[in-house]
């Protein structure tokens, strides 16, 4: 196989005849395989549609097939109520047949319910006629072979019209040698051949066909239209059915007759071939757009070699200058990649250095608090806890995988475990219940500074004379954000505290530069700051899920 990117220089040496022949020989030739393949794929789907149209038809029949024995079985059904009622007028078993006006008359309203009934008779056992509703009625009839068990079906006359006969036996005769007991009359109803012809002829089958009612034994109790020829499709025509026409039978109930349906072979393949120029037009048209095409093509081709020249040396060009420009792009990429690294490597050292340049103050702090007195060293100690928080913050920032980012949950048990150690005096019990929470450095030191003085001003303050205590700290999660809470069930806030900018300490004294420096962090982080009195001190800090910086925009 020739690769894709194969020059065409390369193309034109290749060793098979293919590429060594000209282009215009090689647009006749796949000229003519188009039209071929165009004739061929028109005559498949011209025999694939005779199929379908064979099937569609098939399908016809077997509809209309459906639709014939369903109206005759609800005839037959009809008819069969009314030889109920006539063989009840005939009276019970061993009476004579009656032969009365008035029986005559009610046997008349019976068929004059059903409009597709002709009329009602009582015949004897022999089949002579006893009894009609028909006062023109001829007493020598054709009948049919009648069976003295069960319905008999034929057809026959009556009152001068074509019907098909149903025919009950009248139970209650007389007992023949060798058989049981023999019927002693018949109740016979004539329904109107006609009702059975309209409905046939109503049918839009749309080809050449004939509906037939069969017997059991396969013999025609009534057809449509009469003779052997077939009706439909085109108006006016008629035809002669052969032995390849389609036919679908289906049962008419539990009559024993069954509806056949023929559709003429001819007339299906009729409407089929007045479809074929769809097929003719359609290779026609792809003929001449391949021909008009090929010309083109032909003309064109005589300038290929030409093209194929400008063309190769346009090929070289631009793989030279691909090739260059790739080698660029990887360059760029490997000093890019070197840089974010160099850059993440320059900003953890930052954090690390920042670090121990904090705990190098700390203890320069700490030598200096040995030499001041009680009241000035807790000062010092105060500004040692805040140094000692933000070193905590670039410690953990500088072991995150992420050098902006950290865990506050992580900073707040590293950081409540220092305090309990270190500013509790009364044994407080200190609970923590935080969940994962990555936040940047900006918004994280101004919160873990303001939740350092929350929990030392408790551990030192809420618990007088070395009460027990708890103070419990929650960091959540809420709808909108994150809510830290430092609560405390100590001495609480004295009630005459005048507003939440300014918090008394617990003993009396005044602590006002605590409470000010967490509202004044709160506000940096963009959080808001809640104090209550509830078995204590509550406070809570509500923090938005937005950047620092949006939020900075926003209060201002």
């Amino acid at each position: 196989m020739v690769s894709d990117t194969m020059p065409l220089r390369a193309l034109r040496s290749q060793s098979s005849p293919l590429y060594r022949l000209p282009g215009s020989a090689l647009v006749l030739i796949a000229c003519t395989a188009a039209v071929l393949l165009t004739i061929g794929l028109s005559a498949v789907f011209a025999w694939r549609d005779r199929n379908e149209a064979v099937q569609q038809a098939t399908g016809v029949a077997g509809n209309i097939g459906l639709l014939a024995a369903e109206h005759a079985a609800r005839l037959i059904e009809s008819g069969d109520l009314l030889l109920t009622q006539t063989a009840t007028l005939a009276g019970q078993a061993g009476t004579p047949l009656p032969d009365d006006a008035a029986t005559r008359d009610r046997m008349a309203l019976l068929a004059a319910s059903a409009p597709h009934v002709v009329g009602l008779e009582i015949r004897d056992a022999a089949g002579a006629l006893r009894l009609s509703s028909l006062p023109d009625a001829a007493p020598g009839a054709g009948m049919p072979a009648l069976k003295p068990n069960g319905m008999t079906i034929g057809s026959g006359r009556m009152g001068r019209r074509a019907v098909v006969l149903l025919a009950q036996p009248l139970p209650g005769g007389t007992a023949a040698s060798g058989s049981g007991a023999a019927p002693r009359g018949w109740a016979v109803a004539g329904l109107d051949a006609r009702a059975f012809r309209d409905v046939y002829r109503s049918l839009d089958v749309g080809y050449g066909h004939s509906i037939s009612i069969m017997l059991s034994d396969g013999t025609p109790l009534l057809r449509e239209p009469e003779g052997g020829g077939t009706t439909g499709g085109n108006p006016g025509d008629e035809t002669v059915s052969h032995a390849d026409d389609i036919t679908v039978t289906r049962p008419i109930g539990d009559t024993g007759l069954s509806a056949a349906v023929t559709i003429t072979t001819e007339s299906v393949l009729r409407r089929w071939s007045e479809r074929l120029w769809i097929y003719a037009a359609f290779a026609a048209a792809a003929c001449a757009t391949v021909a008009v095409i090929g010309a083109l093509a032909i003309q064109r081709a005589r300038k290929e070699r030409e093209a194929e020249d400008a063309l190769q040396h346009a090929y070289d060009t631009l793989e030279e200058n691909v090739h260059q420009r790739t080698a660029q792009l990887e360059r760029a990429n490997a000093q890019l990649e070197a840089a974010v690294t160099d850059k993440e490597v320059l900003l953890k050292e930052v954090q690390h250095r920042v670090k121990n340049n904090l705990q190098v103050i700390c203890s320069l702090l700490r030598l200096q608090a040995a030499r001041i007195d009680e009241r000035a060293r807790r000062g010092f100690d105060e500004s040692l806890r805040r140094i000692q928080t933000m070193s905590l913050l670039h410690e953990l920032l500088h072991r995150s995988a992420e050098p902006a980012h950290i865990n506050f949950a992580d900073a707040l048990r590293q950081m409540c475990d220092g305090l309990v150690r270190s500013d509790n005096p009364t044994a407080a019990r200190l609970e923590l219940e935080a969940q994962d929470w990555i936040v940047d450095a900006d918004r994280a030191t101004p919160l873990a500074i303001a939740t350092s003085e929350l929990v030392s001003n408790a551990l030192l303050h809420a618990f007088p004379h070395g009460h027990p205590g708890t103070v419990r700290v929650l960091l959540e999660r809420e709808e909108n954000g994150m809510r830290l809470i430092v609560r405390d069930n100590g001495v609480g806030l004295p009630a005459g505290m005048p507003s939440q900018h300014k918090r008394p300490t617990r003993g009396g004294a005044s602590s006002g530069l605590g409470l000010n420096l967490v509202q004044a962090l709160s506000h940096q982080a963009g959080a808001t700051l809640k104090i209550e009195r509830d078995g204590g001190t509550i406070f809570t800090l509500t923090i938005p899920n937005l950047p620092v910086r949006q939020h900075a925009k926003s209060a201002a």
